[in-house]
């Protein structure tokens, strides 16, 4: 008769478990970690509709829909580095809606920032503002960069994302940050 400690099928399991969501937070460009932040932001922002980036990519090749206007929430910085194509930036510290003033209200909008929150703070407050049809692109620019969607800068094509910090950078896949 053995006196080591057994590990329980209970435990086994804890552990497999705990495992697999560190593995899965570290992965590159973290499948679940993105998964849990869209299902936070869904959860913040119930109200706010979403758009995921196969969605948007669709609607922009689909001639029957009208073109939406793509606003960048991020700060000047981020958006310097790279942003999706034809995107405008409204400064989410100060928003200044000056840059959209000339845009009818029922307008299709479709916000992003890096990873959703913020867009859909600003999608939500586009829509208190009288805005109608607005939208927040699930997963902001860390999902249309890691499906592989076509990024820009003021010199033309970009291939890099800022990540913001190391920890929102995990969400991030490797080969789109500096």
């Amino acid at each position: 008769m053995s006196t080591g400690k057994r590990f329980t099928p209970r435990t086994i399991f804890v552990l497999t478990v705990l495992a697999a969501v560190l593995i899965g937070l570290l992965w590159d460009g973290s499948p679940l970690g993105s998964f849990l932040v869209r299902q936070a932001v869904k959860a913040k922002f119930s109200s706010v509709r979403s758009v995921t980036p196969a969605e948007l990519v669709a609607w922009k090749a689909d001639p029957n829909r009208p073109p939406a206007l793509l606003v960048d929430a991020r700060p000047q910085a981020q958006f310097a580095m790279s942003h999706l194509d034809g995107a405008v930036r409204i400064d989410p510290a100060e928003p200044d809606l000056v840059v959209i003033a000339n845009v009818p209200k029922g307008n299709p909008i479709v916000v992003y920032d890096a990873v959703g929150a913020v867009g859909a703070a600003m999608a939500q407050a586009l829509t208190a503002a009288g805005y109608t049809r607005v939208s927040n692109l699930e997963g902001g620019i860390f999902a249309w960069a890691n499906s592989g969607q076509r990024l820009v800068n003021d010199q033309g094509p970009a291939h890099q994302v800022d990540p913001v910090s190391w920890t929102w950078g995990r969400l991030l896949k490797g080969k789109y940050r500096p």
